[in-house]
């Protein structure tokens, strides 16, 4: 079993609400990251996220890398969960080192949002 936990903020490059509130966004993600394997790093995401009829989908593209320069690229997906806070699947797309033993692969994540930042939990078995 890996877990990841990731740490960090949103800002919301564009944003255009409707007269019936729905919102589309374009986001870049960007915190620090570590796993229970004693690896961190950092990790920048960037994506489009909509809110419809207070239902939250999005579809988020993330590169990482860890202290030894390792990366891994990871696409993030969920559809209409509630907003601040849901749960999705992470695929990782593309790695190198120790991270390939992820490709193709498809883990659980959970996220909450807090202000402008966010807790990300991430379990693959």
């Amino acid at each position: 079993e890996y877990k990841l936990e990731w740490f960090g903020e949103f800002k919301y490059s564009k944003a255009i609400e409707y007269q019936d509130k729905s919102i589309y966004k374009i986001i870049h993600g960007y915190g620090f990251w570590e796993d229970n394997e004693g690896n961190f790093g950092d990790m920048s995401c960037i994506g489009w996220v909509k809110n419809i009829q207070d239902k939250e989908s999005l579809e988020v593209n993330c590169e990482a890398s860890d202290k030894m320069k390792n990366r891994f690229w990871i696409l993030l997906n969920r559809s209409s969960s509630e907003i601040g806070a849901g749960v999705g699947k992470a695929t990782y797309l593309d790695a190198t080192g120790k991270y390939k033993k992820f490709l193709h692969k498809n883990c659980i994540y959970a996220i909450n949002y807090f202000q402008k930042g966010f807790f990300y939990k991430q379990n693959c078995k």
